[in-house]
């Protein structure tokens, strides 16, 4: 799949353009990944890509615990409308998870959404989700080829690596 930046495929791709910025926001956001509790993270990436793409559900999780579908409850309001996060919600977090895992969670929200958003508007694969007994790849659409901007500027910078941070 090529974005409208060309031939920029992966969200690597694009960082690369930037060179200084791929390391440390990888390092960022696996740092925040991994202080998430259980399989949270997971399932914040996986819900949020379902819910741009439009398709997809959960199933590969299996049954989630009382406190993952507090958090898939607050992933769904948090990307649709963060400002509607309210206090019965972060009560209903604080219930199954530590001010630590809480704040883990709210980061992991904010990285989710932000580069999940960020991936469907370049026009790039939404996520790629992987769990232990599933990989799921969710594409969203492409933007519409007439709003495509032009620009007389072009980088002759090469990625240095390929695929998904």
């Amino acid at each position: 799949m090529s974005s409208w930046l060309g031939a920029h495929t992966s969200e690597a791709d694009l960082l690369a353009v930037r060179t200084g910025l791929a390391e440390p926001l990888a390092q960022l956001r696996a740092d925040t990944g991994r202080e998430c509790p259980g399989r949270t993270a997971t399932i914040i990436e996986a819900r949020m890509a379902q819910m741009i793409a439009g398709e997809g559900g959960l199933e590969p999780f299996g049954e989630l615990d009382p406190g993952e579908q507090v958090v898939v409850a607050l992933a769904e309001q948090f990307m649709l409308d963060a400002h509607g996060v309210d206090g019965a919600q972060m009560a209903r977090l604080g219930e199954h998870f530590s001010p630590a895992e809480q704040i883990a969670i709210m980061f992991q929200l904010a990285f989710t959404d932000g580069f999940t958003k960020l991936r469907r508007v370049m026009g790039l694969p939404v996520t790629t989700t992987t769990t232990t007994t599933t990989t799921t790849t969710v594409v969203a659409p492409s933007p519409p080829s007439s709003s495509q901007p032009s620009s007389s500027r072009s980088s002759s910078s090469q990625p240095s690596s390929k695929g998904d941070l």
